[in-house]
């Protein structure tokens, strides 16, 4: 998927008070040479491999349905992240499972490079997604064990930083290589990530570490809420959902959560059936090159960047719920003008259709900020539990999105697709306007 994140497919943002940014002073306080091998695992994931897998695929004789299945098997892999934290409480080595994270990615962007084929493609797809969500889940650990509390907002905001340079860059160079090198590159990518990665990580055991059973999940929930909305996606890994939260869910269907999770359901299952052939599609329907595409793409997720602040404060002064909506509403109307323009082969349509995708693109902060400020407000148990099943939730719906993408578009065409994602996220609209939140429940009873 493009990377709305900034970091994996299908991991959201939270909302920060009014006024916050990102820091710049005194950077060389909260920065550690280690955070670059966090950037590069962020181009090779949510920008290499977003760009270059579905054309690799697509060149080589696959169809759109194939693309979708290879996606969704990277989405499965990123599921495994409950167990990589397992491994890595259970045995104290997070240096070993940020390395293995490394590794496993390097071994399914050479496959893809090397060997064609759909067992190929699926096999890769899946290391990538299993090493991306090793790599993942302990980066974040490295600061909440190893630096004093206070230092955590500062620090694993520049981590995120770090993660979304990597991300823009790696989008940009994705499309300048022809595909097979350009995934044998991101294969000896690892090198460097493995090097510099060793240089200042902190080893388990030492007197820095701070035990992160001491760690309560609701401080650090509270916490991703206050800090940059970047730094989120990294906090909320301390919280996979489990089994054993599943008995929450039975009473969860019958609250606003529950109407907030079947429209991120919603929200998630349109956008992964688009994202995931977005080069693909943009190519077929509009003639627009790989090239164009990577630079489209990274350029509207640089452009969004400073938004995060801005929306920010519309939470804050708009509300979450109509932040949200509005986002989510404006997605579904750009798709299904992209659609139209593929459809009826519109003359220069492709102008067009690139400023409707840069629109689509750039309004995702203000979905991230608000959807979180709601999952977290209106989860009707504990916040770390709540968070964890709106990220299971988007995490399947994702792998299905793409999955159907892939079939609608062999079946109907790649404009079906966007015209389909346009109506499944008018549907998510209708779950999400009608929410309200805390604050605004409270307000309305007091009249």
């Amino acid at each position: 998927m493009p990377p709305d994140h900034l970091a994996n497919s299908s991991a959201p943002l939270h909302p920060q008070e009014p006024g916050a940014v990102i820091p710049t002073r005194q950077a060389r306080r909260w920065i550690e040479p280690w955070y670059i091998a966090y950037a590069i695992l962020g181009a090779l994931v949510s920008g290499v491999a977003v760009i270059l897998v579905p054309i690799i695929i697509v060149d080589n004789g696959g169809t759109a349905t194939q693309i979708g299945t290879a996606i969704a098997m990277q989405n499965f892999g990123m599921l495994f992240a409950p167990f990589w934290g397992w491994l890595s409480d259970r045995f104290k080595d997070y240096r070993a499972v940020f390395f293995g994270g490394f590794i496993l990615l390097s071994a399914g962007f050479a496959l893809f490079a090397l060997v064609q084929g759909p067992l190929a493609w699926h096999l890769a797809a899946f290391l990538i997604g299993f090493g991306a969500g090793a790599s993942n889940t302990v980066a974040g650990l490295f600061v909440v064990e190893f630096t004093p509390q206070e230092e955590w907002s500062q620090r694993i905001s520049w981590l995120q930083t770090f993660n979304a340079i990597g991300v823009i860059l790696g989008t940009a160079c994705a499309g300048q290589l022809r595909p097979r090198l350009g995934l044998a590159v991101s294969a000896f990518l690892a090198i460097p990530a493995l090097v510099i990665g060793g240089w200042g990580l902190p080893v388990p055991g030492g007197k820095t570490q701070r035990r992160l059973k001491s760690v309560h999940f609701g401080q650090i929930a509270n916490l991703a809420q206050q800090i940059d909305p970047m730094a989120s996606s990294v906090m909320e890994r301390f919280h996979q959902f489990g089994p054993k939260d599943m008995k929450a869910v039975a009473r969860t269907l019958a609250t606003p959560f529950g109407a907030l999770l079947s429209g991120w359901f919603l929200f998630s299952l349109a956008v992964a059936s688009f994202s995931s052939l977005y080069p693909v599609l943009m190519r077929s329907e509009f003639h627009l090159g790989i090239r164009h595409s990577s630079l489209l793409l990274s350029a509207a997720t640089a452009l969004s960047l400073p938004f995060y602040n801005l929306a920010g404060r519309w939470t804050a002064s708009h509300g979450p719920v109509r932040v949200l909506s509005s986002g989510v509403a404006v997605r579904s109307v750009a798709l299904a003008a992209i659609g139209l323009l593929g459809y009826f082969r519109v003359p220069f349509g492709v102008m067009p259709a690139m400023l409707l995708f840069a629109v689509f693109q750039g309004i995702w902060p203000q979905i991230s900020v608000a959807s979180n400020n709601l999952a977290a407000s209106l989860a009707p148990f504990g916040k770390g539990a709540a968070m964890g099943l709106f990220n299971a939730s988007a995490a399947v719906a994702s792998g299905m999105g793409a999955i159907a993408g892939g079939a609608m578009a062999d079946r109907f065409g790649y404009s079906s697709v966007s015209l389909l994602a346009a109506v499944v996220l008018a549907a998510a609209f209708l779950c999400t306007a009608r929410l309200k939140a805390p604050c605004e429940q409270k307000t309305a009873q007091g009249q």
